[in-house]
């Protein structure tokens, strides 16, 4: 075996030999010839070109996609940064539209304080029976602040109820829609008296009235003042809808004037003189 490896490497040694023969041979047959070699090199350009354009296109694609997997991760967080903000101003927008809304809703409240009601104070809705077997809320002032039971509640469109129950800090309201409510009003036309109670839904019920002769759809009715609760002229509501009689009087129901299903802050009436026209939230002028 040792005899076969010698014989390799000296065959190896002598193609090597006779390489650098041939090679030095030809350099200098070219440099005293001077023959014309240009085909050599066309035909190793042609021969290498294609491997450096393969080359070349390899490491630029592999260049251009590790260049666009960065620029596609600092893309998708710069995109995760510009969502955030938006959110965050998307909340800031809506609680400026809240506050706005709010702010309108304070100043006409204001504006019913300063109209000649009396004394009163605004208080927030924090609560609604969740049975509906009652319909009454709950809002944040009691007597500490004023309010007990049988205080006046309302908001600039009209009447809300009463309260029925007041503790330190809270108190419970009727509404006017609860069927054990009732309020003496009077037709704000005609002006003649009469008396609506709550049905437990969505609507009120003429229960008396001097003449109903005389009543159609859309006329307004006001709070009379006979009750002792309500202030006179402040409003209650507008028929809806005028049936055929029960007995002596017709069937007619009253639409609320204040949207009960979207209180969030009302007045509290908690002193008011007695017989004293208020004047109307909706007028510009006092209700005759």
């Amino acid at each position: 075996m040792s005899r076969t490896v010698d014989t390799s490497k000296r065959s190896v040694w002598i193609a090597l030999g006779v390489a650098m023969i041939i090679h030095t041979g030809l350099i200098s047959f070219q440099a005293s010839r001077r023959i014309n070699t240009s085909f050599i090199r066309v035909w190793m350009v042609d021969s290498l070109a294609p491997v450096e354009k393969l080359v070349d296109r390899t490491l630029y694609g592999v260049s251009h996609v590790w260049e666009n997997y960065f620029a596609l991760v600092g893309l998708h967080r710069e995109n995760e940064r510009l969502k955030t903000e938006v959110d965050e101003l998307r909340m800031q927008l809506e609680k400026q539209h809240e506050d706005i809304i709010e702010s309108q809703r304070l100043r006409k409240l204001l504006s019913i304080q300063e109209s000649g009601i009396g004394k009163t104070i605004v208080a927030r809705v924090i609560g609604r029976d969740p049975a509906r077997t009652n319909q009454t809320v709950t809002i944040d002032k009691g007597v500490s602040h004023g309010v007990k039971p049988d205080s006046a509640v309302m908001t600039p469109q009209g009447i809300v109820g009463r309260v029925i129950h007041s503790s330190n800090f809270f108190s419970i309201v009727q509404l006017v829609l609860d069927s054990q409510s009732g309020v003496g009003v009077v037709h704000q036309s005609t002006r003649r008296q009469g008396i609506v109670k709550g049905t437990g839904g969505q609507e009120l019920e003429l229960d008396y009235i001097d003449d109903d002769n005389d009543l159609k759809e859309g006329d307004v009715f006001i709070t009379s003042g006979l009750d002792r609760i309500y202030p006179k002229g402040l409003l209650v509501g507008t028929i809806s809808l005028i049936g055929p009689r029960r007995g002596l009087f017709k069937a007619v129901q009253v639409r609320p004037a204040a949207d009960l299903g979207r209180l969030e802050e009302v007045i509290c009436i908690l002193d008011h003189p007695d017989a004293v026209d208020v004047i109307d939230p909706t007028q510009e002028s006092p209700v005759p």
